[in-house]
């Protein structure tokens, strides 16, 4: 069960602990190692000599005709291990964290994600990173990024990702139900989300504020918010930077 307070995860001595986000378009890495956040796109190109390449690498081979691109996740979970363990490999590598460190990881799962995708993603991090892994659902670390009253308010998150956005209702600082839309234009699912979000939203009275939280890379249409907010009669809250609200909350789990 996650704890959902920050610095759940830290511990006395840990060099190198890693928040992660791996998404379907972007995996996003963040270590004290590097202080910052580490971003590249979730690509591997292979050529016909067996060269390698990850990320923006792996985008700059693609207009030379002996390239085949690979993206190894789809909808947010993992679709092939191999390259994945090696797409984050090279993306640890480049954070400066040391290949022989096995600090904790704790790493974002989308909250319809089955328990055998799950289990796949803890199997390819760590393979990739060794040592311990932690998965936190994506709606509950972008909740704590936000600082949401889980304990007073009535919170609904709505996660907009690259062709793929959940639903999930938070309460007692759980996920405690989810849906998912799959609408490749962020406008257009409107109408879904303003649905999905009636539907788990449905509740007996609750004293706390009715709560809508936006995140992910597709939050930052200048019309979402309102529109949502017309829909659902909630109150919408955005972080500034709604596709990074997934890390922070997960570096706020390592970090407090």
């Amino acid at each position: 069960m996650t704890v959902l307070t920050p610095g759940a995860y830290a511990r006395l001595g840990l060099r190198h602990p890693v928040a992660l986000d791996l998404g379907t378009s972007t995996v996003r890495l963040w270590t004290p190692a590097s202080g910052t956040v580490v971003t590249e796109p979730a690509v591997v190109a292979w050529t016909s000599s067996g060269a390698q390449a990850v990320g923006r690498a792996a985008i700059d081979l693609r207009d030379t005709g002996d390239t085949k691109l690979l993206w190894p996740v789809r909808h947010g979970v993992v679709a092939d291990f191999f390259a994945c363990v090696h797409l984050l490999r090279v993306v640890a590598a480049a954070s400066g964290r040391p290949g022989d460190d096995v600090s904790p990881v704790v790493v974002g799962v989308p909250a319809t994600a089955t328990l055998r995708q799950k289990d796949l993603l803890v199997a390819v991090v760590r393979r990739a990173f060794g040592g311990r892994v932690a998965t936190v659902e994506e709606p509950l670390a972008a909740a704590l990024a936000c600082r949401a009253d889980l304990d007073g308010d009535d919170v609904v998150a709505v996660d907009i990702g690259h062709g793929r956005t959940e639903i999930a209702r938070i309460a007692d600082r759980a996920v405690e139900a989810a849906e998912r839309v799959d609408v490749p234009n962020a406008l257009d699912q409107v109408p879904l989300i303003a649905a999905a979000v009636r539907r788990l939203g449905a509740r007996p009275a609750w004293p706390g504020r009715r709560r809508l939280l936006i995140t992910g890379g597709g939050a930052a249409h200048p019309e979402l918010g309102a529109r949502l907010a017309a829909l659902t009669g909630r109150i919408v809250t955005m972080p500034a930077d709604p596709h990074l609200a997934t890390l922070a909350g997960l570096r706020l789990l390592l970090t407090g």
